[in-house]
């Protein structure tokens, strides 16, 4: 059986940008979540223990929801508070020469004005991720 993470992240303090982490809230327990704020490089030790690493982040642009498969940057950032989920899979693999599968769904977000409510057409669209998720981590 494969070790998974997911990766909710953004700010649940500025409406539809924490759609990430309100998603993890409505997945079952029987799968290991991580809530944080920004990736930062050093959790790169974390992700080294899993075989699958799903990322959840809102978007302010695009389709409802988007998911693919991250290819690894080998191009770094120099500030640690934009790190990629791409830069993330590098340093993994050259740190801990661990090689984890990394996925991103992005969620389309509308609303990223203070607050921790999420707008109405954001809901539609994470019930929308919440489905796919449940739908990809059953065929996994």
């Amino acid at each position: 059986m494969k070790k998974i993470l997911l990766v909710g992240f953004g700010n649940p303090f500025r409406r539809d940008d924490g759609l990430g982490i309100k998603l993890l809230d409505l997945i079952d327990d029987n799968v290991e979540k991580l809530k944080v704020q920004e990736l930062t490089f050093d959790m790169a030790e974390i992700f080294k223990d899993y075989d699958i690493v799903i990322f959840i982040d809102a978007s302010i642009e695009g389709d409802e929801i988007s998911f693919k498969k991250i290819t690894e940057e080998k191009t770094f950032s120099p500030l640690t508070h934009h790190t990629s989920c791409e830069e993330l899979l590098s340093w993994t693999r050259t740190l801990y020469n661990k090689n984890p599968e990394f996925y991103l769904l992005s969620i389309r977000g509308y609303d990223f004005d203070f607050g921790e409510e999420i707008s109405e057409r954001a809901l539609e669209n994470l019930k929308k991720g919440l489905e796919f998720i449940k739908g990809f981590l059953e065929n996994i």
